[in-house]
């Protein structure tokens, strides 16, 4: 059994985060929870491999809501049925998920067009940032030597 502290460091949260969500998971980490001296929270190690995974779906994208469902699902072993699958029907994760992807398409596309153009600044302004060519030393004596005459 760890402290919340080394609790947080292991999943890399700050104190307040692993209580927000341990409180939202509770369900899900009563068994792997237990109070100790002068009542401090101490979780067992499933209980860090819970939160583990919970941040892992959040860090996809979803929200603390969403990852704690996903992470009950896998759990008690429940899986779509192969009717839904062949189907099409969705739970509500699926179609947020084609949310977050055409929105990060969409921010592809505008990037590709931010990038064309930026080069396309360089590619003009780069002559005009470039020294100006400057006539051979030669010339220049030539030029003074035919102006005093």
């Amino acid at each position: 059994m760890i402290t919340m502290e080394e609790a947080a460091k292991s999943v890399g949260l700050s104190d307040r985060q692993l209580r927000r969500r341990i409180e939202v998971c509770r369900p899900l980490l009563a068994p792997y929870i237990r109070r100790g001296d002068k009542n401090r929270v101490l979780l067992d190690h499933g209980a860090v491999q819970i939160l583990r995974a919970v941040e892992d779906r959040r860090a996809m994208g979803a929200t603390l809501e969403e990852a704690t469902a996903y992470v009950a699902d896998s759990i008690s072993g429940e899986q779509r049925s192969e009717q839904e699958l062949a189907s099409g029907q969705t739970r509500g994760e699926d179609s947020s998920w084609k949310i977050v992807i055409e929105g990060k398409d969409e921010r592809i596309a505008d990037l590709k067009e931010r990038v064309a153009f930026l080069e396309a600044r360089v590619e003009y302004l780069e002559p005009l940032a470039l020294p100006k060519p400057t006539p051979r030393r030669w010339f220049r004596l030539f030029r003074r030597a035919t102006a005093t005459v």
